[in-house]
């Protein structure tokens, strides 16, 4: 029973460090803080790494009830920012129906946030949460949305689930092994 904690135990210890540093803290570029809320919420986009100082990033938006990863366009709404010598950038919107050339009438969707300079272009999304009404899609900490675990918690959690099964099919071994030479 020993070994299989062990085994359990390296497997994790290795995940941890054969990941890349970025790999375990990185968050999404750009990052969307926080990352839903309703009409006259304000959000702020954030380029984090990997900009060109200097460079003008324009920020697109766009609106979609679907998958934000899917959207292509159209984007409604740009502005423009500057990347500061440090590689970052940041924006704040202030999420109002001035942004869009409809109504944003209460229907969930994602905001598609699209930031573009000319050596890189990055994408992420605004959960619209009318009344606390998530969009198709948004789920908690481990899914797909704009608060996704980072890849090292996705891991662990799957170490996890492969350690306890293996754990389980062990113990149940050893079992029918007893039984077997008791019978």
């Amino acid at each position: 029973m020993k070994w299989v904690v062990s085994v359990f135990t390296v497997a994790l210890a290795l995940g941890g460090a054969l990941l890349p540093h970025g790999a375990r803290a990185q968050q999404p570029d750009p990052l969307i803080s926080p990352p839903e809320g309703d009409v006259g919420s304000r959000f702020q986009i954030v380029g984090q790494f990997g900009w060109t100082p200097g460079e003008t990033v324009t920020i697109r938006l766009g609106f979609t009830p679907a998958d934000p990863a899917s959207y292509s366009g159209p984007y409604y709404h740009e502005r423009q920012t500057t990347v500061l010598r440090d590689g970052t950038w940041s924006f704040p919107i202030v999420l109002s129906d001035d942004l869009f050339p409809f109504p944003l009438d209460g229907r969930p969707g994602w905001i598609v946030v699209q930031a573009q300079s000319p050596s890189k272009t990055a994408t992420n999304a605004f959960a619209y949460a009318p009344g606390g009404v998530r969009p198709a899609g948004a789920v908690g900490s481990f899914g797909f949305g704009p608060q996704a675990a980072s890849p090292f918690a996705l891991l662990l959690l799957a170490l996890f689930a492969g350690g306890g099964g293996g754990l389980l099919i062990a113990l149940g071994a050893a079992r029918a092994s007893e039984a077997r030479a008791h019978a």
